[in-house]
């Protein structure tokens, strides 16, 4: 490969690849100019040396190709090829039939094969015709036949393979794209061979039509000048045949090119390494050859020294092959107890520091369930994960790599971000997880084990079970969706801690390209890529959708004179964002916003504890007064839950909601907080729970209220 880099930088090549139109059009119009314009015989040397000479380079290239792909133009070159040849057979017919002259190349060819026998020459002919028309031509044909059909049909599984390796975090988003085009190329490439072997064909049926017509026409412009039959036969003869023969071997040189081609599998050597390679990697079957040669050499009456000369030699390379073999085995051992001994020396120190953003890490009994060859297996549904987080909140959530691990338990996984695990859960291969939605009315007998993403009560059943557990009024789940199910939920409860400052600039450069201006006030001269890191983190870590990244810069462009404080900002945002906030969390079936709210006097003692601690405001309660909210608002979201009611939240004045969202994120993670300002005007509202809190703890929210 660096050769061909080399040649490819080279002025000469350079220059042709630049002007490579220019060269193919006159290429093309030579040829067309050689079916009407008669060329002298001295011209036709040229052409028919060109001829051969490119039949030959293409052969030797073809040979040097290490897969088909790296020679995807050769169905347009046999075309160009066939059709230059064909030129060539018009004009030397149009020479032999006019002048009985076609030059030195065809004169030699046609005297050197006859020998002073027309006879002769013709056979040869003919058996050059049938080797190319039936064998190579043939064969040829039905290769590129069964491989353009065998490249479609293993296209789907071969794109599953890729978008497995992409999830897995095998290969780069760049690697992937390029893979995929090499699928697609190859395809195309049999598909058009598959046609393009034709022309090698009806090349070999023009052939001998060109020299037919020009065998019996010469004999009859012959006999038309006075020559006799005998003479007209032997000149025109030996040039039809010589003609024939210098058409002939170039298309038999391409035909096996194009043999070679088709019939080379992807290696990273030429063919002609790799056959050495395969026939003699068995010493053993060399010997075997070797004399079995040698007893066909006894046979009475045929030669004895070829065969026992091939005997000997197949003998004495089989010998020295076990010879270098034994010696590259002591090597081997020598290098590996080298490379053993100094092993971790030779691990780069760097390569130690790289971690995985997200990864999820089986136990051993897992291991089949990550099969990336196993149909609808975890990667193709991690990349579907993939998709709908960039597709609902905007972030593009790193590869997710899966591996297994030794060291935890069989049947365990870990859910890591940064190499810490940040959740885990244990599955049951070929079982299934039932859980009771509240309408069982028949329970059955299971394993009892507890749901990893809600920590609700579950069990896990046979496959057996499972048409009994849904018949029952079980909910029940295989262990692929409860893996995915458990990472969706981790992923997204995480998902501000996935987003690093390079996404943040990615984001900001896509949009660069649609809104320059916008981009162009607010980032950098007024917010820092940091500061917007900050406030994107922020609406992630509230579940709210980063998509619309114009609107986001527009508020903090209108509001960033005013605050440098992330926290303000960010509040300012959501009210930007309110639309959006407001579609999220707005019930589909109704259009109204099932809410929790509190008590007017108690919401107004608790804005009125509002302090402020660096960019953070906090609400200055006490303990006590902060474990009865937790408890009030935790009874509330449960009975609302009892109601059916899915999309709830938590709807309190705008100046706490910062704070309040904070103080709840650790017992009530996934409990929407949001403030009256971030509900989009004219929408319906129905207040599902209220939280009071009992009067003596009023009394003491007062007290301290009145303390600070």
């Amino acid at each position: 490969m660096s050769g061909q880099k080399a040649l490819g930088n080279g002025p000469i090549v350079s220059s042709l690849a630049n002007h490579s139109n220019v060269v193919f059009a006159v290429g093309l119009a030579t040829i067309l100019a050689m079916l009407i314009v008669p060329l002298p015989p001295v011209l036709l040397d040229v052409l028919l040396a060109c001829s051969i000479g490119l039949a030959v380079g293409v052969l030797i290239v073809t040979l040097s190709a290490k897969k088909a792909l790296e020679l995807s133009t050769f169905p347009s070159l046999l075309l160009f090829v066939t059709l230059y040849r064909l030129s060539l057979n018009v004009s030397s017919t149009r020479l032999i039939l006019l002048k009985a002259d076609a030059g030195n190349i065809i004169d030699t060819f046609g005297q050197l094969v006859i020998g002073g026998n027309l006879v002769v020459g013709l056979v040869m002919f003919l058996i050059l015709v049938v080797i190319q028309f039936v064998v190579i031509t043939k064969g040829a044909e039905r290769i590129s036949e069964v491989n353009a059909r065998f490249a479609l049909d293993a296209m789907p599984g071969k794109q599953m393979a890729i978008d497995a390796d992409l999830n897995a975090g095998a290969i780069t988003d760049a690697q992937a794209k390029e893979r995929r085009d090499a699928i697609a190329k190859e395809s195309e490439f049999y598909g058009a061979m598959d046609g393009a072997s034709k022309f090698i064909r009806g090349d070999a049926i023009a052939g001998l039509i060109i020299t037919c017509v020009n065998l019996v026409g010469g004999i009859i412009i012959g006999s038309m000048n006075d020559m006799s039959v005998s003479e007209a036969a032997a000149r025109y003869c030996t040039l039809s045949i010589g003609d024939g023969l210098v058409s002939q071997i170039p298309s038999v040189i391409i035909a096996i090119s194009s043999g070679f081609l088709v019939t080379k599998t992807s290696s990273t050597e030429s063919v002609s390494h790799d056959l050495t390679n395969q026939m003699l990697r068995n010493p053993q079957s060399l010997m075997i050859a070797g004399i079995l040669i040698g007893a066909i050499g006894l046979v009475p009456g045929l030669p004895k020294v070829p065969f026992f000369g091939l005997a000997v030699a197949c003998i004495f390379v089989s010998q020295s092959l076990k010879k270098a073999a034994r010696k590259d085995e002591e090597n081997e051992s020598t290098a590996e107890k080298s490379e053993k001994a100094q092993e971790s020396e030779k691990t780069p120190v760097e390569d130690l520091l790289n971690i995985d953003m997200i990864s999820v890490q089986v136990g051993v009994r897992l291991i089949p369930m990550v099969d990336p060859r196993k149909k609808s297996s975890v990667f193709d549904r991690i990349g579907a994960l993939r998709r709908k987080f960039a597709k609902e909140l905007g972030l593009i959530i790193p590869l997710v790599r899966l591996c297994d691990n030794i060291n935890i338990e069989p049947n365990a996984y870990e859910i890591r971000l940064f190499d810490h695990t940040i959740a885990s859960g244990r599955l049951e291969p070929d079982k299934y997880l039932a859980m009771d939605p509240g309408t069982v009315h028949t329970p059955i007998q299971g394993q009892q084990t507890t749901e990893p993403v809600y920590g609700l009560p579950a069990m896990w059943i046979s496959e057996e079970q499972k048409e009994q557990a849904e018949l029952c009024g079980y909910t029940v789940i295989d262990c692929e969706s409860v893996l995915i199910t458990h990472l969706s939920e981790t992923l997204a409860q995480h998902a501000h801690e996935q987003l690093t400052r390079e996404d943040v600039q990615q984001l900001v450069d896509r949009l660069r390209k649609s809104q320059p201006s916008l981009v162009g006030d607010v980032v950098g001269e007024q917010v820092s890529v940091g500061l917007l890191q900050r406030v994107l983190q922020k609406l992630l870590k509230d579940r709210i959708p980063i998509k619309n990244l114009a609107i986001i810069l527009e508020a903090l462009g209108e509001h960033i004179s005013k605050t440098k404080s992330a926290t303000v900002l960010t509040e300012l945002v959501r009210k930007a964002l309110r639309r959006t906030i407001t579609s999220r969390y707005k019930d589909q079936m109704t259009g109204k916003i099932m809410a929790i709210t509190f008590d007017p006097h108690l919401e107004h003692q608790m804005v009125s504890s509002l302090q402020t601690q660096g960019e953070e405001l906090v609400l200055s309660i006490s303990p006590e007064l902060a474990m009865q909210i937790h408890e009030g608002v935790a009874a509330a979201w449960k009975s609302a839950m009892n109601k059916a009611c899915e999309n709830v939240v938590l709807l309190c004045d705008s100046r706490q909601r910062s704070a309040l969202a904070e103080m709840l994120e650790r017992s009530l993670p996934r409990l929407p907080v949001l403030s009256y300002d971030e509900i989009e005007p004219g929408t319906d509202m129905e207040t599902v729970e209220n939280v009071a809190l009992q009067t003596s703890d009023a009394m003491a929210l007062n007290g301290q209220q009145s303390n600070v």
